[in-house]
């Protein structure tokens, strides 16, 4: 996989859900796929640009990464292979094929770290569950997607996860239109560049 230093805009976030957000960090999945978060500062741009982490979190975690690299290289590592777990998952729920049990097992590691770091709270007489502050800010990503990814995958919308359907693309959304008629991740990115290669196609 080619490693890529991607300059993250907030026009790249398409998924829907964080889940699909973190399996959308690679680009190409059907093609030469390409990885936008080679290093842990550009996971880190990723993270603050999807809102999985504000600025003063981001701004934490660089400096954690800066004082322990080697810590900060084996969570990007441990990132990365739940992205390729939710990406082998969903793509299994989509397509209706059976489940990969090694995708499972990483993404039920996950769901523990999780558990272990969550505390019980009330907030206006209900009860709600949240990451400790405690929590390095740099463990907070792969937590914070496994938080969002625990609730879409228990009622995981079959009918409206989509493939973006250029060919050099892959990445996956959440389709909320009315009929359920959305092709692209980005209609103004993939959907017109499929437009005009259909038509020099068509015109010569």
């Amino acid at each position: 996989m080619k490693p890529i230093i991607h300059d993250w805009i907030a026009r790249d976030i398409v998924g829907g859900n964080l889940a699909l957000d973190l399996t959308n960090t690679v680009s190409g999945w059907k093609s030469a796929p390409e990885d936008w978060v080679p290093d842990i500062a550009s996971f880190l741009a990723w993270a603050r640009t999807c809102g999985v982490l504000d600025e003063g979190e981001q701004n934490a975690a660089a400096r954690h990464a800066k004082d322990f690299p080697a810590a900060a290289e084996r969570v990007l590592a441990c990132v990365k292979e739940l992205r390729f777990a939710l990406r082998g998952l969903i793509d299994s729920l989509e397509h209706r094929r059976p489940v990969e049990p090694g995708d499972l097992s990483v993404i039920g590691e996950w769901m523990r770290r999780l558990a272990i770091s969550e505390q019980v709270i009330v907030r206006r007489n209900k009860v709600d569950f949240t990451i400790n502050r405690d929590i390095s800010a740099l463990e907070l990503p792969g937590l914070r997607v496994t938080e969002a990814a625990r609730s879409f995958l228990k009622n995981f919308p079959t009918a409206r996860i989509k493939t973006c359907r250029a060919g050099d693309c892959g990445w996956k959304f959440l389709d909320e239109s009315r009929n359920r008629s959305r092709r692209w991740c980005d209609m103004a990115v993939c959907g017109n560049l499929a437009k005009t290669r259909q038509y020099r196609a068509r015109n010569g």
